[in-house]
Order: structure tokens, then C-alpha cells, then sequence
């Protein structure tokens, strides 16, 4: 996956959780942990949708 294309997934995971729209982000989490089992080669993309929700350390 590129990095715009990771990008923009990651900006429709925050934006449909900004919305409350929670079956949406349902489905974008699913989606992300099918292309992670398709794709082990690749950084997970589950672990940064995962690290959305962890606060920023200093």
C-alpha cells in the first residue's frame, strides 16, 4: 500500500470516529485487518489505527 494510500485510510478511520459514525470505523478496522493477513510483508496497518487511540508520549 502506498503512503497516500495508507493516509487517506487512516483519515477515513479518524473521521468516521470524529462523526460517531461506529460501524463505519467497524468496517474500516475489519478492512485493515484482512489486507494485514493478506499483506504480512507490509507494516501493519491495524497497529496504527491501534495507536490512534494511545495518547502521545512527550
Amino acid at each position: 500500500m502506498s503512503s497516500q494510500t495508507r493516509s487517506a485510510f487512516l483519515a477515513e478511520y479518524r473521521s468516521a470516529r470524529a462523526a460517531g459514525d461506529y460501524d463505519r470505523a467497524l468496517e474500516i478496522g475489519l478492512a485493515a485487518i484482512e489486507y494485514d493477513a493478506n499483506h504480512p510483508d507490509e507494516p501493519p496497518l491495524m497497529d496504527e489505527i491501534r495507536g490512534l487511540h494511545l495518547p502521545a508520549a512527550a
